[in-house]
């Protein structure tokens, strides 16, 4: 009876014990307690100024920022807080009884000795142009909207604009706190005024045995007519007058079919003169001027581009030349054609001229690099030539001047006589 109790007990106490909560008291699990807490900012040392963020974690690792008291000196402080003036503070947390200090070293703000002024363009069209300035100090700050601009017109805007060409020094001044102030470097901004007329030049793509050719050479003659600063140039491709190049070229620009023109080298020619006169209403930023002679049998010239404004892509320059007065049969469809000039002249017109004709280029044939050192100042090209074995005539002879850029599509063209001195216009 004795044992029978025993073993009741027994069991009772091991299942008592089986479904109990255990506990420690070393600090630790459900029921532990903190002992500390750790006070910190997000920055140890700040300017005059700034602001610091503080978080205080006890020692359990548990975040009690909300729950925390923080001063200086005494005086409870915000959470964050900007630091006004310099020097060393204590700042202290507390929680409940417990507590804990972090030092903030609070710097003077730095002042800049110097400033540098830049800008993204430096040289423009004064009328439609425009510079827009940035100013760093020597801290490595951008100080632009609290600077101001000067020139000798007086203060600039930012962006600047100029009323009337010219070269302007411009600088820039930052005020300090003090009420001091700092000037920087010169910056020499050039307005600049177009001195150059754009040209349009328009090749015919022709042949003599090319009976719709007549038509195009026509539309060709009246658009020059028009106006002379469309300047022709004819690339034959024929037994009678063949260009060495034209296969090549007809390759590169697409040409399939006679007769094509293209205006500026890459434009399809619509046959009007209405499209290569619009495109004289561009303003180009570089003009060309050709020097040539011809002594004996050796053709010497000078080619000089002016840049009114520097370049921003690779320039080429091409110089063909041309012999007019050619006088070869022409076949011609329009020979039965009321409406065309060339009606009743036969078929073939046995007596067509043919000017402008493309003979050699004293470059490659899509153009000589420009240097880039040279496309903001004037570039001089001189060329010492033999007269071709094909020309007729050295007294009918011309050289065609242009200048193309990355895409081969013309910027600007020039055209004189051989032995003449065409200056920039």
């Amino acid at each position: 009876m004795k044992i029978k109790n025993f073993t009741k007990i027994f069991l009772f106490v091991a299942v008592a014990a089986l479904f109990s909560c255990g506990g420690s008291d070393d600090g630790s699990g459900g029921g532990a307690t903190a002992t500390s807490i750790t006070v910190s900012g997000n920055s140890s040392s700040v300017f005059e100024g700034q602001s610091v963020t503080f978080s205080v974690v006890d020692n359990l690792g548990n975040n009690v920022t909300a729950s925390s008291e923080l001063k200086i000196g005494g005086a409870v402080i915000s959470n964050p807080y900007t630091f006004s003036t310099i020097g060393n503070f204590e700042v202290t947390a507390t929680n409940g009884s417990l507590s804990n200090s972090t030092t903030i070293s609070v710097q003077a703000v730095p002042v800049p000795t110097a400033i540098t002024l830049s800008t993204n363009n430096n040289s423009f069209w004064f009328d439609e142009g425009s510079a827009f300035f940035i100013v760093m100090d020597d801290l490595g700050n951008e100080v632009t909207g609290i600077a101001t601009y000067s020139a000798e017109p007086g203060a600039l805007t930012n962006p600047a604009t100029f009323s009337s060409p010219g070269t302007y020094n411009v600088v820039a001044t930052f005020t300090l706190p003090d009420n001091s102030t700092l000037t920087s470097n010169t910056l020499v901004i050039k307005a600049v005024e177009s001195t150059h007329t754009t040209k349009v030049m328009v090749e015919d793509y022709t042949g003599t045995w090319c009976q719709y050719c007549p038509r195009l050479a026509y539309a060709l003659e009246q658009a020059v007519a028009a106006d002379s600063n469309i300047i022709p140039v004819a690339v034959h491709d024929d037994n009678d007058m063949p260009f060495p190049n034209v296969n090549s070229m007809l390759n590169t620009f697409g040409i399939t079919g006679f007769p094509s023109g293209r205006v500026n080298r890459t434009i399809n020619w619509n046959e009007s003169t209405s499209q290569p006169v619009a495109l004289l209403a561009n303003r180009q930023n570089m003009g060309l001027a050709i020097n040539s002679s011809l002594s004996g049998n050796t053709i010497t010239a000078e080619v000089r581009v002016h840049y009114d404004l520097k370049a921003d892509s690779q320039n080429r320059i091409v110089v063909y030349l041309l012999e007019n007065g050619l006088v070869y049969p022409q076949v011609n469809f329009y020979n039965g054609d009321p409406s065309s000039p060339y009606y009743q002249q036969g078929n073939p017109i046995p007596d067509f001229v043919h000017d402008h004709t493309a003979r050699i280029t004293f470059t490659d044939v899509y153009g000589d690099n420009i240097p880039a050192t040279d496309t903001g100042n004037t570039y001089t090209a001189n060329y010492s030539v033999s007269v071709p074995a094909s020309v007729q005539n050295s007294a009918n002879l011309e050289l065609v001047a242009f200048v193309v850029g990355p895409d081969n599509k013309v910027l600007n063209v020039q055209k004189a006589d051989v032995g003449e001195n065409k200056d920039f216009d």
